[in-house]
């Protein structure tokens, strides 16, 4: 299915980067600099353009996009064979666009190497996700997959540690986790977190230690925080 976007921000990241994913762009029918740029990137790699007065009070720009190109996990970890260390990000039926987006968005500026979703039950890629990760879920490999749990036995078999965010009396902070080279964290649904079956095949629990009244973060904040410390400790 054709995704509409119709963040600036995230039009642009794809003009720099993936500028095949556009089928299309209109423009406002206005002057600005940002707007000349943007159909002056999109001309040079051939996407058809137009002008539409509609969108001069409202958005500088509406993109046609083609479907998205979903991995499958086998060339994922095909990709990954030869690299001595790697960190990929699984979510557990996450539901709400605008989380999955900040947690593409954080990963991909992170170098995390992809990330897992499984395909029913779950959030998937939408105009909504786009924009929330500024474009950055159009440069971030993401295989979707029939059953989350097989693939994370599969990664396992594959040489890799799944690690799960969880605040069960077992999970413990960063500073007692083994140094694994491989890594899959796993973040839980808003609400309920991981399923019982996915934190029983964790190698290894986190939790982020908190100070405050609140005892409990937002998935894209807390995903935020566990995947820059992951991110350090893979870079050394």
């Amino acid at each position: 299915m054709s995704i509409q976007l119709t963040s600036l921000s995230a039009i642009e990241h794809l003009l720099d980067h993936r500028p095949e994913m556009l089928l299309s762009i209109r423009i406002a029918d206005r002057s600005t600099p940002r707007l000349h740029l943007l159909e002056a990137k999109a001309k040079e790699h051939g996407i058809k353009t137009s002008r539409d007065k509609k969108l001069d009070e409202g958005e500088g720009a509406q993109a046609l996009l083609a479907p998205f190109p979903f991995l499958e996990l086998k060339p994922l970890i095909a990709q990954l064979e030869n690299s001595p260390r790697a960190l990929l990000v699984a979510l557990d039926h996450l539901q709400d666009p605008h989380n999955f987006g900040a947690v593409c968005r954080t990963s991909e500026a992170l170098g995390v190497s992809g990330m897992i979703l499984p395909r029913v039950r779950s959030v998937t890629v939408t105009g909504t996700v786009f924009a929330a990760s500024a474009g950055a879920v159009g440069t971030l490999p993401i295989a979707q997959v029939a059953n989350l749990n097989e693939a994370l036995r599969q990664l396992k078999e594959a040489g890799y540690w799944i690690v799960g965010s969880s605040l069960s009396e077992d999970s413990t902070g960063f500073e007692k986790m083994p140094d694994f080279e491989k890594v899959v964290l796993v973040l839980g649904s808003e609400g309920e977190g991981m399923a019982r079956l996915t934190e029983e095949l964790c190698d290894w629990k986190v939790q982020i230690p908190l100070c405050g009244s609140v005892q409990s973060l937002n998935v894209s904040a807390a995903g935020a925080i566990l995947i820059y410390e992951l991110s350090k400790r893979l870079r050394g």
